[in-house]
């Protein structure tokens, strides 16, 4: 299997010979290499840019990581180059300040860039509407239930 670097490299090389639109078609009727997504390879070879997945701004910096192989941007906040979160492992250390005044070790969420600990998580809903939404949901929940805790307890009144 290819490095995202050495497909870079192709790319780019394919690029600079200036290649005539019936080239550019018998090439892109090819599927595209691993993680790079056929947004990106149609681009690429088209107009010679490519998509940054993590801000959907136009090309990373660095021409390996602008073709999705491996976004340095997504890995900053535990994802892959194409979106999928990163094994726990292999996610960045959060790095928040503990009480103990020590950085913390402890891994970051995937698409987050501090851990559950340390704001990663959701703190719950903050407008009226989101509020509403939340205590609405809790009634269903609890009416669903009450509604299963009668009939277990008809079961159980029927068969002793």
């Amino acid at each position: 299997m290819r490095s995202a670097r050495q497909i870079a490299a192709r790319i780019l090389e394919r690029q600079r010979d200036a290649a005539s639109p019936a080239a550019i078609d018998a090439v892109l009727a090819k599927p595209p290499p691993p993680f790079v997504t056929l947004e990106n390879w149609n681009l690429w070879h088209r107009r010679g840019w490519l998509i940054c997945p993590a801000t959907r701004d136009l090309t990373c910096s660095d021409s390996a990581c602008g073709i999705g192989g491996k976004c340095k941007r997504l890995a900053e906040i535990g994802l892959a180059g194409d979106g999928s979160p990163l094994r726990r492992k292999d996610r960045p250390r959060c790095g928040a300040w503990t009480r103990t005044g020590a950085p913390c070790l402890v891994r970051v969420e995937p698409g987050k860039r501090r851990c559950r600990f340390h704001g990663g998580l959701s703190t719950g809903p903050r407008t009226a509407e989101g509020k509403a939404r939340i205590a609405a949901a809790q009634r269903r929940r609890w009416a669903e239930w009450r509604a299963a805790a009668l009939l277990r307890r008809e079961r159980r009144s029927r068969h002793p």
